[in-house]
């Protein structure tokens, strides 16, 4: 196959909001020196990418939206040493520098600085128009570019498809109790969400050897699932009084965290009231634009109380996905589970309302009959 052929790849392209996406033929650009290509095995959708695609966030069009992959390396540039051709490997949308002051102390979801990928997108369709790289990945095609920041090499014994789930969701979960807030054993944790993030957080504090995770979810049929993966009590905020169940869980105490993994808004009404003396509220869900949330300073200050932003789970991708891969073949940190159906690309549009509606926990697309 000639390099030229080799670039054209097949991925699902969004046009305007709320327009299905539709399967093209588009170009991927070669390498830059920092740069790799990657044939895409499997990529989970996220929330995020609904986000998108119904106008909670802004954004360019036309653009590939998708970004929690796995895959192959099938050409690297002159300047990447991390990853070899022909390597599986995780990709995600963290993309940094590697030298700033944020990278230097290991917030690379900090990271300011600009990269060759920031400033121009890979990926042209057949006009040469250009095609925006949603979350700096396009995951829902063939194959990606991205920076060399943003993938980390896994063993060769690491199921492709659950693999892509630790891209986004599960490491902004389990991220957020570990680097985040830091759970430790005997805490009191809820989490309020339990779709992919949701259900890594609640691994994540089980993992912490939480003592009470309360998970909280309008969808009941959600809530034996995220018992199966850790947590010890749940509660349906439509018909339950959720305070009153978690003193019935733990005696009496509040929370020492409370975990926001939706995008709801709604979520954070009362969530500060679920909180002990000392706690702190974790915003890990992304909320629409512009969307915002009263509290009383006052109160807050009183308590001795802390509001945690959590991007990505505070995480750096070559300390944090190799953990989690430890956790996983170790049979600590379940992904197969998680997936609830698998489709083609050209089933995307399908794929996504079934998130859409909630019902499922991770709906994943996959590629070359993993």
């Amino acid at each position: 196959m000639g390099k030229n052929q080799s670039n054209l790849v097949r991925a699902a392209v969004h046009r305007a909001v709320t327009e299905p996406a539709s399967i093209e033929t588009i170009k991927i650009a070669s390498p830059g020196p920092e740069e790799v290509r990657v044939e895409v095995s499997a990529c989970a959708i996220c929330h995020s990418d609904l986000m998108y695609i119904d106008g909670g966030w802004s954004t360019t069009f036309p653009l590939v939206l998708g970004h929690e992959v796995s895959g192959r390396v099938i050409e690297i540039g002159e300047n990447v040493s991390n990853v070899s051709v022909g390597s599986p490997v995780v990709v995600s949308l963290i993309r940094s520098c590697g030298k700033c002051r944020f990278c230097s102390k290991g917030q690379d979801v900090a990271c300011q600085e600009t990269v060759a990928l920031d400033e121009r997108s890979p990926l042209t369709d057949k006009d040469g128009e250009t095609i925006f790289q949603g979350l700096n990945t396009g995951g829902f095609a063939e194959q990606v570019l991205v920076h060399c920041s943003q993938i980390v090499e896994i063993p060769e014994e690491m199921p492709l498809s659950a693999a892509a789930l630790l891209g986004c969701g599960v490491l902004t979960g389990v991220g957020a109790t570990r680097n985040t807030a830091e759970v430790s054993e005997g805490d009191v944790v809820v989490v309020i969400g339990c779709g992919g993030v949701g259900i890594g957080t609640v691994q994540g504090a089980r993992l912490a050897n939480a003592e009470v995770i309360l998970a909280v979810d309008p969808e009941s049929q959600k809530h034996e699932a995220v018992l199966s993966m850790g947590a010890t009590h749940t509660a349906n905020p439509k018909i339950d009084d959720v305070a009153q169940v978690l003193r019935e869980a733990t005696g009496g105490r509040l929370a020492d965290y409370v975990f926001i993994a939706t995008s709801s808004i709604s979520a954070l009404s009362g969530a500060i009231n679920l909180l002990s003396p000392m706690g702190s509220l974790v915003l890990v869900g992304m909320p629409g634009d512009g969307a915002t949330f009263t509290i009383d300073p006052g109160l807050l200050a009183a308590n001795n109380q802390r509001i945690l932003g959590s991007k990505m789970g505070t995480a750096r991708l070559s300390v944090d996905i190799p953990a989690l891969i430890e956790d996983y073949l170790n049979e600590n940190l379940f992904l197969d589970s998680m997936i609830s159906n698998t489709h083609p690309l050209d089933k995307i549009n399908e794929a996504l309302e079934e998130v859409r509606v909630g019902k499922v926990l991770r709906n994943v697309i996959v590629f070359n009959d993993i």
